[in-house]
């Protein structure tokens, strides 16, 4: 059941398959209580995008919606768009919503939030650094789930030059961890999951561009 979501639930997302995804930046936003056309209609996001605009405007930022019978999910995979604070508010305006947000930087973001505000937000390789209305919150699940720890320390570059290889394969590894304990999170709050029927799945493609350049640069929590 999606309550009881763990890292293994998402394990399929670390299969080579979906690198190159990872690799360009993936958000993904998990709304409870809003479906398909609500979930338009708070982010006031136009028609899809046909196919051949989609190969022609530079950086145009699109996104998929997947329905659940309990609510919608959002896709994007080249941005951080479930990482902007004003995305997430609108959002969870009488709903419950949670983001992962992996960015091309390979920074990881977690956001949940409730009735138009964040509860807790934080980066996932720090989930004890917490910040939110209500940052300890979800603290139980973030225990149960087992995130990893990042305690790497590079002031000892020099003295591990021979383990490099080793410690970035190990790195490399918990950070797909950590996805997977970020995903499950989401599922657990939300109610929802993402499977990989869905992003095999065509599906029209809605622009999001302006939700980035609403107000000048958009204002992110994380």
């Amino acid at each position: 059941m999606p309550a009881e979501a763990t890292a293994d639930s998402y394990a399929w997302i670390t299969h080579e398959a979906y690198a190159g995804m990872l690799i360009s930046g993936l958000s993904v936003i998990f709304v409870r209580d809003r479906d398909h056309a609500s979930l338009l209609g708070a982010l006031g996001l136009p028609m899809p995008v046909d196919e051949a605009g989609m190969l022609t405007p530079a950086g145009l930022s699109v996104a998929s919606v997947y329905t659940h019978p309990a609510g919608s999910i959002m896709v994007e995979r080249t941005g951080y768009v479930g990482a902007l604070r004003a995305v997430m508010e609108s959002l969870s305006t009488g709903a419950v919503a949670a983001s992962v947000t992996r960015t091309f930087e390979t920074d990881m973001l977690f956001a949940y939030a409730e009735n138009g505000e964040v509860i807790s937000a934080f980066n996932v390789d720090e989930p004890a650094s917490r910040r939110g209305r209500s940052p300890d919150a979800i603290a139980a699940h973030i225990a149960d789930l087992g995130f990893p720890t990042f305690d790497y320390d590079l002031e000892d570059e020099d003295e591990r030059e021979d383990e490099d290889e080793d410690i970035y394969a190990a790195e490399h590894g918990k950070r797909l961890l950590a996805l997977c304990c970020a995903l499950a999170l989401a599922t657990r709050l939300t109610g929802l999951r993402l499977t990989e029927e869905q992003l095999a799945a065509p599906l029209p493609q809605y622009s999001i561009s302006s939700l980035y350049s609403a107000g000048g640069v958009a204002a992110r929590f994380v």
